[in-house]
């Protein structure tokens, strides 16, 4: 599957734009299961590349490549990153259903992430109040 992205605004990585770590596209399960979560910790790595995109560029990446974004360190308008995304997937078309499972990376997410979160103070988030 390859993520074809249409930026719509500038998304420098001063303002949490895209970040990838080349190489994690060809990680085997025990990788996966050993190291660092990915999918879970949302944490900067020492090895990931960050991109400086600009409105109207168009950024393709393998969808099995570890990617994230950053919280934005603006708030209001200056913290937009609109980006359309298109999934291009490629061999047989297999449609979800009724009976569909859930995807184990999911599940397994899910389970570490409450057992995270009752291991932890909760995070303190200030409140923002919209100006008028």
């Amino acid at each position: 599957m390859l993520n074809v992205g249409l930026h719509l605004d500038d998304c420098p990585q001063s303002n949490g734009g895209l970040r990838v770590l080349p190489g994690t596209h060809n990680k085997g399960l025990l990788t996966l299961f050993f190291k660092k979560k990915y999918f879970i910790d949302h944490k900067p790595d020492d090895k990931e590349v960050g991109l400086d995109i600009e409105a109207g560029d168009l950024t393709v990446h393998d969808g099995r490549l570890w990617h994230r974004v950053q919280q934005s360190s603006y708030i209001g308008e200056q913290s937009r990153r609109r980006v359309m995304y298109i999934p291009v997937i490629t061999g047989a078309y297999e449609p979800k259903h009724e009976l569909s499972d859930t995807p184990f990376y999911h599940k397994l997410a899910r389970l570490a992430f409450n057992r995270q979160k009752r291991n932890t103070v909760p995070d303190f988030t200030p409140e923002l109040t919209p100006s008028i």
